[in-house]
C-alpha cells in the first residue's frame, strides 16, 4: 500500500545513530541479499542498498549494520557455531559482505539460542570480533560493529546466551522487550510495559521492559552495552466490560477482531493506524499509571501500545539507570510521513512523531540520575575486567548511576531495521530504532 510504504529517501539522515537493514539471507556460513531489489533494479526501482548508503554521504557518523536471523530462522544459525572453522568462514564472509555492499556492521538476530548453543554463540562472537579488528587494522578502516538482539525473559537468556562473553565481544544488545503479552499467553496484559503494576506476582511480574534490562545487568552484561526495545506497533485482545484498566488480567484476550492490512497479522497494529484509530474512529487514550504507557479502547477492543508520552519516560528511564540506548522495531511503523496522527489539516506535519520523541528526549543535555521510585535489587556487577571494545563511546560512556547529576553524553544508537521484504522500511534505532 503506496501510504505505507517507507524508502531509503524518506529517512532524516540524523534521524538515528545506527540503522539496522533486516535482512539478508544466511545461507550456510554466507550472507546474501534477500530480494531482488536489494542490489539489482527491480520494476524500475533502484537497488536499495545504494540508495540507504546515501544517508551517510548526508550523515558521515551514521552507521548501518546488516541484519541476518529473525523470527522462525534460527536453525540457520547453528551451521555458523559448530566448529572454530565455521565461525572462521562466516566472519570471513561477513567481513567480505559489509565491505561490499558498505556496510558497518552485522546484526545477529537469534531467534533463540538454545542450552546446546550457549557456549558455541559466544566463541562466534569471539571469533568475529577478533578476525574484524585484525581486518580493520590491516585494511585500515574503522571496525565492523556487531550488534545483537536477544530475549528478554530469564529463561532463555541463563538458557543461551554466555552472557559475559557475549558483552564482551559486541557493540551492542538490543533487549526485545516488547511482545510480553500476545493472544499466545490467554490472559490480557500490555506487551510492552516499563514496570509492573501492583497485584502482579509471579511471572507475570517480570513481563515487563525494566524487570528484562535488569535480567541482563544481573547475568553480568554491562548496562551501558543495553539498548532497550520499543515497539511501533500495538497489540489488541478483547476485553469485557467498559473499563479498561480493569482488563488487565481477564482471562481469554483473543485479538481484539482487528488486523493490519499492513501487518497482515491479527491483533497487531501499527501506531499510525492507532492513531487513526483514536482520531477518526472513536477509539480513546487511557493511561496506565503504574506500567506507564497507553492503551486504546473501545468497544471491547482494547490495545496496549506505544506512543510519544510512554517512549519519552522510556528514555528518561534509560538515562537515569545507565542504559546505552533504544532501539525501536520499526521505522515504517511509525508515522514517517506525519499524516496518519495529525489531529487536523490546520496543524503541521510531526514526521515519525515516536521516533522524534525518543531523539529528542535523549538530546536533553542535563541527566538528572535520582534513583527509580519502582527501584529493583541488584547485585554490583564489577566492570574492571570487561573486555575493552576500543570504541570512545563506551571507554566514555557513564557505567553506573550513582552520581546526582551530570552531563548526559550522546552515545546512544538509533537503531532501525528496514523491512523491505514488505515494501516496507523497518528501523532500530542506538536511538537503536
Amino acid at each position: 500500500m503506496k501510504e505505507a510504504r517507507l524508502y531509503p529517501e524518506d529517512i532524516p539522515s540524523d534521524l538515528c545513530t545506527h540503522i539496522l537493514y533486516a535482512f539478508a539471507n544466511l545461507h550456510g556460513t554466507s550472507l546474501q541479499p534477500q530480494l531482488t531489489n536489494d542490489v539489482n533494479v527491480y520494476q524500475g526501482e533502484k537497488p536499495l542498498y545504494p540508495r540507504i548508503m546515501k544517508l551517510k554521504e548526508k550523515n558521515p557518523n551514521l552507521k548501518i549494520l546488516i541484519s541476518c536471523g529473525g523470527w522462525g530462522k534460527a536453525g540457520e544459525f547453528e551451521p555458523l557455531v559448530g566448529s572454530e572453522s565455521s565461525r572462521e568462514t562466516f566472519s570471513k564472509n561477513v567481513i567480505e559482505f559489509c565491505r561490499k555492499h558498505g556496510f558497518d556492521g552485522i546484526d545477529l538476530d537469534w531467534e533463540f539460542p538454545g542450552a546446546e548453543h550457549r557456549e558455541r554463540f559466544g566463541l562466534l562472537t569471539k571469533t568475529m570480533h577478533k578476525m574484524f579488528k585484525k581486518e580493520a587494522k590491516t585494511s585500515k578502516k574503522d571496525r565492523l560493529l556487531i550488534s545483537l538482539a536477544v530475549a528478554a525473559g530469564k529463561y532463555l537468556i541463563t538458557q543461551g546466551y554466555d552472557v559475559p562473553v557475549l558483552c564482551s565481544n559486541v557493540d551492542m544488545i538490543n533487549v526485545m522487550t516488547y511482545d510480553l503479552y500476545g493472544s499466545w499467553h490467554n490472559k490480557i496484559g500490555h506487551h510492552s510495559a516499563l514496570f509492573h503494576r501492583l497485584g502482579e506476582t509471579g511471572m507475570e511480574r517480570e513481563l515487563n521492559t525494566n524487570n528484562s534490562m535488569f535480567n541482563w545487568v544481573e547475568a553480568g552484561c554491562p548496562r551501558n552495552r543495553l539498548n532497550i526495545g520499543i515497539p511501533g506497533y500495538g497489540r489488541a485482545f478483547t476485553a469485557d466490560g467498559r473499563d479498561p484498566l480493569k482488563a488487565f488480567g481477564q482471562s481469554g484476550g483473543g485479538s481484539g477482531s482487528v488486523s493490519s492490512p499492513y501487518l497482515g497479522e491479527s491483533g497487531l497494529l501499527t501506531y499510525f493506524e492507532i492513531c487513526k484509530k483514536e482520531l477518526k474512529e472513536g477509539f480513546k487514550r487511557y493511561w496506565h499509571q503504574q506500567h506507564q504507557i497507553p492503551i486504546s479502547f473501545k468497544d471491547g477492543t482494547w490495545i496496549g501500545y506505544d506512543d510519544p508520552d510512554s517512549v519519552r519516560n522510556k528514555c528518561q528511564y534509560v538515562k537515569r539507570e545507565g542504559f546505552g540506548g533504544a532501539m525501536v522495531w520499526t521505522l515504517d511503523m511509525d508515522d514517517f510521513t506525519g499524516q496518519f496522527c495529525r489531529k487536523s489539516k490546520q496543524s503541521s506535519l510531526n514526521k515519525f512523531p515516536l521516533i522524534s520523541a525518543i531523539k529528542e528526549e535523549f538530546e536533553l543535555d542535563e541527566l538528572t540520575t535520582t534513583s527509580s521510585t519502582q527501584s529493583i535489587e541488584i547485585t554490583t556487577i564489577s566492570l574492571s575486567n570487561q573486555t575493552n571494545l576500543s570504541d570512545e563511546m563506551f571507554s566514555n560512556a557513564s557505567l553506573s548511576s550513582s552520581s546526582s547529576s551530570s552531563k548526559f553524553k550522546l552515545y546512544y544508537f538509533f537503531l532501525f531495521n528496514l523491512l523491505t521484504s514488505s515494501c516496507l522500511i523497518g528501523s532500530t534505532i542506538h536511538i537503536v530504532a
